[in-house]
């Protein structure tokens, strides 16, 4: 059975195993590991047992400060050291895992307070050789090995930075290992800190191991507004935060969707039965049309076959008169069967008194004169 310590290092975030067999250590404790540059001060974390060891050791302290997603263009910085002949052996190849040597004491505590206050001042000491020599990087964060062998700084620049005169110069000044690091955008804010949006601690500070990968289709799906100061966190990336809800908001996205295809299925179904209900009563009435027409066709055949054989009827009747009559008779009164329709839709003309023409065969007679 072997005992396994979960330890952190200090402005790391990742939790590295170390061998503990033999160590009585609970969380919270400090202890001095072996790690791949050296000793290192770490906290406790966890601790359990297991059956073997793990093969491989998991990277140490400062090794992976980078937890750019796959948004981030991380850039390869090669590390040179500036003089071959630099105190401290180099850095050995882990083999398997390493373990804990023993439980920090006073004097271990006392000696990091140390190595933090020369954290400083070679923060500073870089921070104006970079200004000397005008490169376009910005100095994040200095920090010193736990024997003080080793000095790592980090720093930010948008593209790839020339600095290997400024890693002679710091190595002749402060005599130890120099180790340049470049990070990305996220990392300077969970290095730096600071308040979000939210008005709470950076997420990357608090609580976030490792950066996910966000994305704008998140903000989409979540139907935010795509307005950059809205959506992006102090570093200027898209707000960790936007990855908390998203498989939430996916999911219930994917059951509106199925609502809303059932309910556009089933409104239209609503309309073919419509449409269907409408075609047919389209149908019945041209049919009763049809038939309504029909039958006034009929009736008004009916009705002319009536006023023929009525016609038929009273032509004998008349003939029959006819053939009694004398011929004379007979001529005038055909005359006046033809004339009296005529005369009654004749209009009769008006003529006044003073148009009337004088009658021929008749004198006019003078007015008397009156005596």
């Amino acid at each position: 059975m072997v005992k396994i310590a979960g330890v952190k290092f200090r402005n790391n975030w990742k939790i590295y195993d170390f061998d503990a067999t033999g160590s009585d250590l609970s969380p919270g404790d400090s202890v001095i590991v072996d790690s791949e540059r050296g000793l290192g001060l770490a906290t406790v974390v966890l601790v359990k047992e297991m059956d073997q060891p793990p093969e491989v050791m998991q990277p140490v302290a400062g090794t992976e400060q980078q937890g750019e997603d796959s948004q981030d263009a991380e850039i390869e910085v090669d590390i040179e050291d500036a003089l071959k002949e630099q105190p401290g052996p180099p850095p050995e190849k882990s083999k398997g895992i390493r373990k804990v040597l023993r439980r920090a004491t006073e004097e271990d505590l006392k000696k990091d307070e140390e190595n933090r206050g020369k954290e400083a001042k070679a923060f500073l000491l870089c921070r104006q050789l970079i200004a000397e020599r005008e490169l376009p990087m910005k100095l994040v964060r200095a920090e010193f090995s736990f024997d003080a062998t080793r000095a790592t700084f980090f720093f930010f620049a948008e593209t790839r930075v020339d600095f290997r005169e400024l890693v002679k110069e710091l190595a002749h000044r402060l005599h130890m290992r120099i180790e340049m690091r470049q990070i990305g955008v996220r990392d300077v804010a969970r290095l730096i800190g600071g308040f979000g949006p939210c008005g709470r601690e950076l997420c990357c500070v608090s609580f976030l191991r490792n950066f996910e990968p966000v994305s704008i289709r998140m903000a989409k799906k979540q139907e935010l507004v795509l307005n950059p100061a809205k959506i992006s966190g102090v570093c200027g990336r898209l707000l960790c935060c936007l990855s908390y809800e998203y498989e939430m908001y996916d999911d219930i996205k994917k059951d509106m969707a199925d609502i809303r295809g059932a309910l556009e299925r089933e409104k239209r179904e609503q309309e073919e039965r419509r449409l269907e209900e409408e075609r047919r009563e389209m149908e019945r009435r041209l049919a009763e049309e049809k038939k309504r027409e029909e039958e006034r066709r009929r009736e008004q055949q009916r009705r002319e076959e009536e006023r023929r054989q009525q016609k038929r009827s009273m032509q004998p009747a008349v003939r029959h008169e006819k053939q009694e009559a004398g011929p004379g008779q007979q001529r005038h009164e055909g005359v006046q069967a033809v004339l009296k329709p005529k005369k009654e839709g004749k209009k009769k003309k008006r003529r006044f008194w003073w148009k009337k023409k004088p009658k021929q065969g008749r004198p006019e007679c003078d007015t008397p004169q009156q005596t």
